[in-house]
């Protein structure tokens, strides 16, 4: 997955976060699951950068 790939999924997955606990409130399992898809997401990021790895878009 590219950069901008994972970046738009990030923006994405922080949306329906944002959904979920507005809808469900902040511990219920469905934004805890959303949560952890979320951090997921960012932990790939930061490990490229740890490798600095360059990336395009």
């Amino acid at each position: 997955m590219g950069k901008c790939q994972i970046y738009k999924k990030i923006e994405e997955t922080r949306a329906r976060l944002f959904m979920a606990a507005a809808r469900h409130g902040l511990d219920s399992e469905t934004t805890i699951k959303i949560s952890q898809e979320l951090d997921v997401l960012i932990n790939h990021i930061q490990r490229k950068k740890m490798n600095k790895e360059q990336w395009e878009c």
